[in-house]
């Protein structure tokens, strides 16, 4: 598996990819298949994916297999931190999602940390994610990784105002 930075030809791949891994974590049973839908037609299109891979806030990092085919992917984007965080240096990892096919197999761990690496390099001393209070799967990964939650807020899920958990990591060593 190799992990590289994602540009605005990747487009099309990588929102196929967002499309399919939405609809593995958030569809049924967790959320009625017409939300889930609702959701993609609303935020998970070409154009805003393309939109996204140009904003120059964005970082999105593709992992892909040997035969290059796209697995996994995150992005981390850069703005003002929630105020709740004393550590003003921060990056939010927007979304780091794997193919259904790649979970449990240290391939989200090998994203996240590439991801964490990154912020480093850069400067960053810590990293903050928003995820969704019942994605219990998601949520214990993140706890292996030593984010820990300090609050939350509220997210548009199509239709429906959903609530996701705020977490934390400090990026000193």
């Amino acid at each position: 598996m190799i992990i590289r930075l994602a540009t605005p030809s990747d487009a099309v791949i990588l929102t196929e990819l967002a499309i399919t891994t939405m609809r593995e974590a958030f569809g049924p049973p967790h959320n009625p298949a017409d939300l889930v839908e609702e959701y993609i037609q609303s935020a998970i299109t070409v154009p805003l994916v393309e939109a996204e891979l140009k904003d120059p806030r964005a970082t999105f990092f593709l992992l892909e297999q040997p035969d290059n085919t796209v697995v996994g992917y995150a992005k981390l984007r850069r703005h003002a931190p929630p105020h709740r965080i004393p550590e003003r240096k921060a990056v939010e990892i927007q979304r780091i999602y794997l193919s259904k096919t790649q979970i449990g197999r240290g391939q989200g761990r090998k994203l996240m940390e590439h991801c964490l690496n990154w912020a480093r390099e850069q400067g960053y001393r810590g990293c903050w994610l928003g995820v969704w209070e019942r994605n219990t799967s998601a949520l214990a990964f993140y706890e292996k990784m030593d984010f820990v939650r300090f609050g939350f807020h509220y997210f548009q899920f199509g239709s429906e105002r959903q609530r996701d958990y705020w977490l934390w990591k400090s990026l000193s060593r």
